[in-house]
């Protein structure tokens, strides 16, 4: 798991000395050694969540949601604090087809780390 700043690198060719595109996500789960380099990560994280902010609530849900979906992302998690609620994104065949909205009393459950499961009520605590 690696915290921003992180770079990650994203490339159709794989080429990754000249990526296409270039990431900061505030929080990147990466479950495989081969893409860690000096530099950050090469390819796709498993996961990666963005907390909003009012400056990047759109390039969160639009820019980063549809480069993050072209890539490969298994599972990408965006948190409001604002509103208290968490939106999480799985990919399937290719796109972000399974979309939950978690809320106050729910309990986040990852679907692609089955023994991930975060308690929203616990999320947006001050304790």
């Amino acid at each position: 798991m690696f915290v921003a700043p992180f770079d990650v690198f994203f490339s159709e060719h794989e080429d990754y000395q000249l990526p296409d595109q270039v990431t900061q996500p505030d929080l990147s789960v990466v479950c495989s050694k081969e893409q860690i380099s000096k530099k950050g990560c090469q390819g796709a994280p498993t996961l990666i969540i963005e907390v909003l902010s009012p400056s990047t609530a759109l390039k969160d849900f639009n820019e980063k949601f549809n480069l993050y979906q072209k890539y490969g992302v298994q599972e990408y998690w965006i948190i409001d604090s604002g509103n208290q609620t968490v939106h999480v994104y799985t990919l399937q065949d290719g796109s972000y087809a399974i979309r939950n909205l978690y809320t106050e009393q729910d309990t986040i459950q990852s679907l692609v780390f089955q023994d991930l499961q975060v308690p929203m009520n616990r999320l947006f605590s001050l304790e």
